[in-house]
């Protein structure tokens, strides 16, 4: 704003001092045609007869004082010019100082307006994040149902079934059993899924697809099968309400009804369709409840 009420200052001075050029320009030239007009051929005639000597100095004194004043006028048109080509670079500068100051403010609103649309896309891929992560919770909180589901389903089947008493009890063999696959652990029981309120009832190893996925303890296979959200699923029942299951697998190797014994090949391994950073999912139940799996392996 200062540099364009400069700018306008300039602008009017400029104006006032064109005006004041055209008028001592044409005062000059009507001093000129005077001059040229009231030229006296017998001026010198008169200054060399002494006859007319007053009139002579007359004349040259008034000559004299037309010459100074004639003089006076050209300095003070120089001067004009001078003062307007001092004026005209004043004007230049502030004209190339506003336009960089505009170009800065054009670039700066530039930068803004990305900034604003960089905010805007941030937000909406946050907004996005926000529903896909809601969607993601209901589909997680539904297959924990169904599977617990599952689970109860089994357990009410099973009951009254007395035919564990080959099968030592898993009780006796706490933090003795083997992990269920070769592979690295990378989410424990009771960790939450995605920052939210839904934890974990197992634990999940890293994938390893092809590996094999071993029985912890002997047991019958009650279920061998796909279910949402656990991919191919394998539960054994170890007798005395204890049930171990083993998810997202590549492969089934055994089928429902089918005894097995500790360390036997159960599945291979593969990998969460919903989450590719993990591999076999295991559970550890008894009575329907899910326990902590670290307590129970070696």
């Amino acid at each position: 704003a200062a540099k364009q009420a400069e700018l306008v200052e300039l602008q009017q001075q400029l104006a006032t001092l064109e005006s004041r050029k055209a008028e001592e320009q044409q005062l000059l030239q009507t001093l000129l045609r005077a001059a040229h007009m009231g030229a006296d051929r017998n001026f010198l005639k008169t200054l060399l007869n002494r006859e007319q000597s007053g009139e002579a100095a007359r004349q040259l004194h008034y000559a004299e004082r037309f010459s100074r004043y004639q003089l006076a006028q050209i300095e003070r048109f120089q001067l004009t010019l001078a003062e307007l080509e001092d004026l005209g670079q004043s004007l230049t500068a502030s004209l190339s100082a506003l336009n960089d100051q505009q170009t800065e403010l054009v670039q700066r609103s530039a930068e803004l307006e990305a900034s604003k649309l960089a905010r805007e896309q941030a937000l909406a891929s946050l907004r996005s994040a926000i529903e896909d992560r809601s969607a993601e919770m209901v589909q997680l909180e539904i297959s924990q149902a169904e599977l617990q589901l599952l689970i109860a389903e089994i357990t009410r089947a099973m009951e009254g079934v007395s035919s564990f008493a080959d099968v030592p009890p898993i009780a006796d063999s706490r933090g003795e059993l083997q992990a269920p696959v070769t592979a690295q652990l990378v989410h424990g029981f009771g960790s939450r899924y995605g920052g939210g309120s839904l934890v974990r009832q197992g634990m999940s190893y890293a994938p390893n697809p092809g590996s094999q996925v071993r029985a912890i303890h002997p047991g019958q296979v009650v279920f061998a099968d796909w279910l949402r959200g656990s991919g191919l699923l394998v539960v054994l029942d170890h007798g005395n309400g204890y049930m171990s299951l083993y998810g997202h697998n590549e492969a089934l190797a055994v089928d429902i009804g089918t005894w097995v014994d500790a360390g036997e090949v159960l599945a291979t391994s593969g990998i969460n369709s919903s989450d590719p950073g993990v591999g076999l999912y295991f559970e550890i139940r008894r009575n329907g409840e899910p326990q902590n799996p670290a307590a129970w392996l070696d």
